[in-house]
């Protein structure tokens, strides 16, 4: 290692092995980084990709190809002219093969921290036979960037180039090397940076919590849990903080004598909830919602049936749209349905009529639960046919029904429901007028106004839309992100959003519905009147913000179409699917999971148990003194 003041990160794409070890072609064939500690380098981010090019142009109409799909290998870090970070690499195909670019061309990419790259594209060399093993080294006696390469033959030859971002400022190509430079060696790179690399793509553990201060009891007065610390304050090795309600011992607060001076200890334990995993077998594109049905505190679960990962027929067992309802998260799961304290229902099955009087057949996918404009709402997409076709599905609204006093009914009974009707744009026409499908539709609100966003073309559209007229949006669809990396290839689906700290976080989900499902994420600017129907608005990250990876001890794959929600402590959790073979079945399977908040202001989906709260803080006690 180097001196105190900075540590090396070494760039490198990995071989390809298979999506069940988070490996497969297009997340290997990236820009991973390793950074150096006492024990020599170590993977960051669970040995996955950190950068990802960009598809070789702008996604048509219709959506992404395999032809514009493009990888990396070789990848080399060098520190740029103003202090921030470059790397070359040479881009390949999907899956490896040449692309032709390998001919003349690197691949820049620019980035102030690591944590963020700008592509800057191909930098021609000005050669025609190969550009392998690329590095580059900014030089400051000459003010330039010497590039260095191997050509077919495996000879060495190197240039020097003025911008990186302007091919018309390389030298002429020269034979042999640069002088030290050795692609894909070790980057020297500032303490500070390599912490944000720690911070966001290392595991960030509880370290400790805040002593939980003395309750003072007037003597003659009366006690209550209210009166003693709600919450247990702790701290994480990134400097984040967070926090978890406390259960308090009941009969021994009950105990305590508050006619007479003295200090009493009251014991409690940390409401840390281990959710069973998987929450629900063969349910994907889960919803769970925190429904204040007429003054009462309940939670609604909602999702696709996905039996045998057969989501459109459900392998020939009943199709339906299955809903739960309970007093506490933990009572939606499928243990508290075998144990008969939850009922599921479908509120819509096969030959449900919507409300022009056509049959829905089956693909209730997606369905999303909101409170749009005061009444509980399903957003969903049911198809048509028999068979179902897939393609016929359109994204759709139910909303449920009050009694006369303005009370909602009981969201249980399917009878209290609206007929399905479909949303359509502004002049009555259909979402999708190129293939006919849309799907995977969410509502969120900014700056007084409602939107919708959704799926459709394989990429999330959003528009405005008038909670008055839910079924009809306001303004045109526009993409706002199309699958533009290899981790997202094909999809850009299940858009969900949170509003939290000045910002829009939009979740969504990449690739196929898979072993290689991976979570993605774009933000913007909330609270100030953005215009977020403008795709400039939406930043977006270049990585999954989840993928397929170790959670618990165990490796979990597929991990996507997520929504935000929260428990009955307020805590904001993820709620999302994954592969497994649960009960030897092979559908897509529903998870729980709190989110915590890392010291750089990004979420972190996947937080493990004894990472969140260390387990001999679980058990807590406080002081009441009684004077």
């Amino acid at each position: 290692m180097t001196d105190s003041t900075e540590r090396r990160v070494r760039a490198y794409h990995r071989t390809p092995t298979t999506a069940a070890e988070a490996n497969n072609e297009d997340v290997a064939l990236s820009l991973h980084l390793a950074l150096e500690g006492p024990d020599g380098f170590a993977p960051l981010f669970d040995d996955y990709g950190i950068f990802f090019p960009l598809v070789s142009e702008v996604p048509g109409p219709a959506g992404t190809t395999e032809e514009i799909m493009r990888s990396l290998v070789d990848p080399h870090l060098f520190r740029m002219r103003d202090g921030g970070f470059g790397v070359v690499a040479t881009r390949v195909a999907r899956g490896g093969g040449p692309d032709g670019t390998e001919r003349s061309s690197v691949l820049v990419a620019v980035s102030p921290d690591l944590l963020t790259y700008t592509e800057l594209g191909l930098l021609d060399l000005g050669v025609t036979d190969g550009v392998h093993r690329p590095a580059a080294v900014y030089d400051a006696e000459s003010d330039t960037y010497l590039v260095s390469w191997t050509d077919d033959a495996g000879e060495a030859r190197h240039a020097a180039v003025t911008d990186p971002a302007d091919g018309g400022t390389v030298s002429p190509a020269e034979p042999g090397g640069v002088p030290g430079l050795e692609p894909g060696a070790p980057l020297a790179i500032p303490a500070e940076v390599a912490r944000g690399l720690e911070v966001r793509f290392g595991p960030i553990v509880n370290t400790g919590a805040r002593p939980l201060p003395a309750v003072e009891v007037a003597v003659g007065g009366s006690l209550s849990a209210d009166a003693l610390p709600a919450r247990l304050e702790l701290d994480y090795s990134d400097g984040s903080t967070g926090s978890l309600a406390i259960g308090w011992d009941a009969e021994a607060i009950a105990a305590i004598d508050t006619t007479a001076p003295g200090e009493h200890v009251v014991n409690g334990r940390v409401r840390q909830e281990v959710y069973p995993t998987p929450f629900a077998d063969e349910r994907a594109d889960p919803s769970v919602y925190r429904f204040d049905f007429n003054g009462v505190q309940k939670f609604l679960m909602i999702a696709t049936k996905d039996l045998h990962m057969d989501p459109v027929n459900n392998a020939g067992e009943p199709v339906g749209m299955p809903i739960r309802m309970a007093d506490r998260i933990e009572d939606l799961s499928d243990e508290a349905l075998e144990a008969g304290r939850v009922a599921e229902v479908d509120l819509l099955v096969h030959g449900s009529l919507d409300a022009d009087g056509n049959p829905m057949t089956g693909c209730f996918w997606a369905p999303e639960i909101h409170l749009i404009d005061g009444t509980l709402s399903i957003l969903f997409m049911p198809s048509y046919g028999e068979p179902t076709d897939m393609w016929s599905g359109r994204a759709s609204i139910v909303q449920l029904r009050k009694d006369e006093s303005g009370n909602h009914l009981d969201p249980t009974v399917p009878e209290h429901w609206t007929a399905a009707r479909h949303v359509v744009c502004a002049d009555g026409s259909p979402l999708n007028t190129i293939q006919g499908i849309s799907l995977d539709m969410t509502y969120f609100q900014d700056s007084g106004l409602h939107y919708y966003a959704w799926q459709m073309l394989g990429s999330v559209f959003v528009a405005t839309m008038d909670p008055a007229d839910p079924t009809r949006l306001t303004s045109e669809p526009v993409r706002i992100v199309a699958p533009e990396y290899a981790w997202d290839n094909f999809i850009a689906e299940g858009p969900n959003v949170l509003v939290r700290d000045g910002r829009l976080w939009m979740l969504y989900s990449g690739s196929t519905v898979g072993d290689s499902y991976t979570t993605g994420l774009v933000t913007a600017t909330a609270g100030e009147g953005v215009d977020l129907t403008d795709p400039a608005a939406w930043t977006r990250l270049n990585y999954p913000i989840q993928k397929s990876g170790p959670f618990n001890g165990e490796m979990q794959l597929g991990t996507g179409h997520g929504m935000w929600s929260e428990d009955q402590d307020g805590n904001l959790l993820y709620v999302f699917h994954a592969r497994t073979d649960h009960k030897g079945l092979t559908g897509r399977d529903m998870f729980v999971r709190r989110v915590h908040f890392a010291a750089d202001g990004m979420p972190v989906l996947d937080m493990e148990t004894d990472e969140e709260l260390l387990p001999e803080l679980r058990e807590v006690a406080v002081t009441v003194v009684v004077a």
